[in-house]
């Protein structure tokens, strides 16, 4: 059982967060006052039996906690993240995004297919009505292109109408998309006619979730998701939206986050624009062109964005899923930067169950799970264990289809 060190590394964090979702009384602002208390989830859920007596949660549920009354739900959960492949970042993963840290009701973990890199960018959130008007779509065409031609990052949450708008033309550029899904990773068939969207997410930019594999499309799923949108980004800009649309519901967790609130006026007297106008009168910043949002955020950034971003061309992150092809990454003041980790790899120092796989890997570059367990002579499920634990300690890097290689700079 000692071969199996990587399994074990990746219960004391991704399970062991597992572990608190599932403790029944516990929420996210009891997640983050117990993770930012511990050095990892796992030392968290091994001192369970004092979390009231750190006035972490009553004693009953610290009760539970040490009874794992968690443990069946959590092992569930495990074992399908693991069949269907996520990518996953634990909260102690150098990829989880420290912008999410910060608000008062973070998730544990992400899931993700793509590149999560992107994580580390600036980002800005363009949300707006499903039902959305020929001038919105324009809006959200002509801001989604020109922010991610900057670099930056453009968030929404994968919804039809402006979300989709802006993730189709946000891909086009360095920058790329991250969409934020208020279903599970897995669900393929929300919104419908999605397919292509979601496939060219996957392969040029990123889809998130924290929801559990195979949770469908519920309405109070989607407030809830707005939360992430709006805490990944440094700003939140409304390009179309009525008077009831769930954008307002993003903006304003965003204005409760401390981020930027922005909004476009759109013309005197439409329905279609009513929400955005009222977010003006309510002190959101009225933008007209990309410059203005640029100034809006500029505090939030590293570079001096008031004139323009200056992509990183000389330290480049490759694009998980196109081998080749790469992308410039612009810092931050709450990302980290790329730059700044130089990742080396000595093999003869991973645990032992990990050698035979890195040294495979590192001789073949890309390979299906299959064949990863094939040539290295690892059983295909203790395989996919390892390789999940590798991944979630940044030695190797998952691509769609279940192929693995080792993370190279």
């Amino acid at each position: 059982m000692d071969n199996l060190g990587s399994q074990f590394n990746l219960k004391e964090e991704y399970f062991a967060c597992l572990a608190l979702r599932f403790t029944p009384g516990l929420g996210p602002k009891s997640w983050a006052r117990i993770l930012n208390h511990y050095r990892s989830a796992y030392d968290a859920l091994k001192d369970g039996s004092n979390w009231a007596e750190l006035k972490f949660c009553h004693e009953k549920i610290a009760k539970s906690a040490k009874d794992e009354i968690w443990r069946q739900a959590a092992e569930k959960e495990f074992k399908e993240v693991m069949r269907l492949r996520f990518g996953v970042l634990p909260w102690t993963h150098p990829n989880f995004p420290s912008t999410l840290k910060e608000i008062p009701d973070p998730p544990t973990f992400l899931y993700y297919y793509g590149d999560p890199s992107l994580l580390r960018n600036a980002g800005i959130a363009i949300v707006g009505s499903r039902k959305s008007s020929n001038l919105g779509l324009e809006y959200a065409r002509r801001f989604s292109r020109e922010l991610s031609a900057t670099g930056i990052t453009v968030i929404s949450g994968f919804a039809r109408g402006i979300d989709a708008c802006v993730h189709k033309e946000a891909l086009k550029e360095i920058g790329s998309s991250i969409a934020v899904l208020g279903t599970g990773l897995d669900v393929d068939d929300y919104p419908s006619n999605s397919r292509e969207l979601r496939d060219n997410m996957i392969e040029n930019g990123l889809i998130i979730s924290e929801l559990s594999p195979g949770t469908r499309p519920y309405s109070s799923n989607f407030p809830f998701r707005n939360r992430i949108i709006s805490g990944l980004s440094a700003g939140v800009l409304v390009a179309e939206a009525n008077i009831k649309s769930g954008s307002l519901i993003t903006a304003r967790l965003a204005a409760e986050q401390g981020r930027e609130v922005m909004a476009l006026p759109g013309p005197l007297g439409s329905s279609n624009f009513a929400g955005c106008l009222k977010l003006i009168k309510e002190g959101a910043a009225l933008v007209e062109t990309v410059d203005d949002v640029l100034l809006n955020i500029s505090y939030a950034l590293s570079a001096d964005l008031e004139n323009k971003i200056e992509p990183l061309s000389e330290r480049i992150l490759p694009r998980k899923d196109l081998g080749s092809v790469k992308k410039s990454v612009v810092k931050n003041n709450t990302a980290v930067a790329a730059e700044s980790v130089t990742f080396v790899l000595d093999i003869e120092n991973l645990d032992p169950s990990e050698v035979d796989i890195a040294r495979v890997l590192e001789a073949e570059g890309k390979l299906h799970l299959d064949e990863v367990a094939r040539k290295s002579g690892v059983e295909v499920a203790i395989t996919g264990a390892v390789l999940l634990g590798m991944e979630v300690k940044g030695i190797v890097v998952h691509f769609p289809g279940m192929y693995y290689d080792l993370k190279r700079n």
